[in-house]
């Protein structure tokens, strides 16, 4: 929360400033500052370079994006109402499904993975939006970077009258399934990256050597005993590598029993484990963690140093998650998203009555909201978070 006050005072130092030079001096340059908080700064040099990539791009990889976009919009509908159904099943295997509020719903360290991974989110969808608008001839009344507090990303405007007015059904479309087209097929490239992640950082670092603590549960039996930070390198008897093998030894751990826990920086720790709440028989030590990395020689001068690969790793999961959560949820048919102007256009080419694609449009936008408050509502009342 500090840092987010310390941001909220240097934006609004910022708009003050912006007031006293005047709003209308910054906007003939490119730079809108008149709204608290937001930062927006214009150019013509991306409006010139998404216009001339666009153009070049063949208009099938456009083609394409639409059916994976349909693709999308059914999976996403099946999987928030499958996360649904478990909720009233079997609440303990159900997801969380929460809204992104930085400082409220993501806290700590992963803010800083958020915002990367925002900042990848919105570039990769507005970008492809302009490309998209580039290859159809729709112009490009403006684009360029935006700043909002901790998010950070661009923005492209393609011309409305010419979107609504003048281009084809399929002209729209195309440009309408390019953001989530474009964070999905990002999103794989992430998994890709996250897949061999550990042959790529074999350069730098070696194998994992432990199990690094990156968060403790409140109320947990690691609360008054371990702390974010600490490095796990044995359990009891057991030689600990890397964080898979806290996963498995635990699997084995009786509820009540003693766990001697052994650290790499402050030592043996002994707790009592706690009865998990999926299986009263299992013993809970109440952390999250990740695979400690010990840099190679020569390479200790990375900043983080051991926790520059966790890190990058952390990173490219929140990257993966966010791109892959955003581009299904935009893709679902309730108004103000791509994925409902998307099936409305798409429709249209088979059915000619306006009135027929209203009878099927709006029980699809009622029961796609509802699955989606529900899914919060009860993710909310059962402390369920993201992860």
């Amino acid at each position: 929360m500090t840092l987010l006050a310390t941001l909220a005072l240097l934006y609004l130092v910022i708009y003050l400033v912006a007031k006293a030079i005047g709003p209308e001096n910054l906007s003939a340059r490119g730079i809108e500052a008149s709204t608290p908080l937001l930062i927006i700064l214009k150019t013509q040099r991306l409006n010139d370079f998404l216009t001339r990539t666009g153009r070049r791009i063949p208009r099938v990889f456009f083609n394409v994006g639409i059916i994976v976009a349909f693709g999308g919009m059914v999976f996403g509908f099946w999987m928030l109402l499958d996360n649904l159904i478990k909720f009233f099943v079997v609440p303990a295997s159900a997801g969380g499904v929460v809204p992104i509020v930085p400082g409220v719903t993501v806290t700590g360290i992963p803010l800083i993975y958020l915002t990367i991974a925002l900042a990848i989110t919105l570039l990769t969808h507005e970008f492809a939006h302009g490309l998209a608008s580039a290859r159809d001839d729709i112009p490009i009344k403006s684009s360029g970077l935006l700043f909002f507090l901790l998010l950070f990303g661009g923005f492209v405007e393609p011309d409305e009258e010419v979107f609504e007015k003048k281009a084809s059904p399929k002209a729209r479309m195309r440009l309408l399934a390019a953001g989530s087209y474009a964070n999905i097929i990002s999103a794989f490239v992430v998994l890709l990256l996250i897949s061999n992640f550990g042959a790529i950082m074999s350069v730098a670092f070696y194998p994992p050597s432990g199990a690094y603590i990156y968060d403790v549960v409140p109320g947990s039996p690691a609360a008054s005993a371990l702390q974010v930070g600490d490095v796990i390198v044995g359990l009891n008897d057991t030689a600990i590598r890397n964080w898979n093998d806290v996963s498995h030894f635990m699997v084995n751990a009786p509820a009540g029993s003693q766990l001697t826990i052994v650290t790499l920086n402050r030592g043996n720790i002994t707790i009592t484990l706690a009865p998990h709440e999926l299986n009263a028989s299992r013993g809970y030590i109440g952390i999250y963690g990740a695979d400690y990395w010990q840099p190679r020689p020569g390479w200790e001068w990375i900043p983080g140093g051991p926790m520059y690969a966790f890190h990058i790793q952390q990173t490219l999961t929140w990257s993966f998650v966010i791109l892959f959560s955003v581009a299904l949820f935009n893709l679902l048919p309730i108004p103000l998203l791509d994925g409902d102007k998307l099936l409305s256009n798409g429709l249209s080419l088979i059915i000619r009555d306006e009135r027929k694609i209203k009878a099927i449009m709006y029980p699809l936008r009622i029961l796609s909201l509802m699955i989606v408050l529900l899914n919060i509502g009860l993710s909310l009342a059962l402390g369920k978070g993201l992860f």
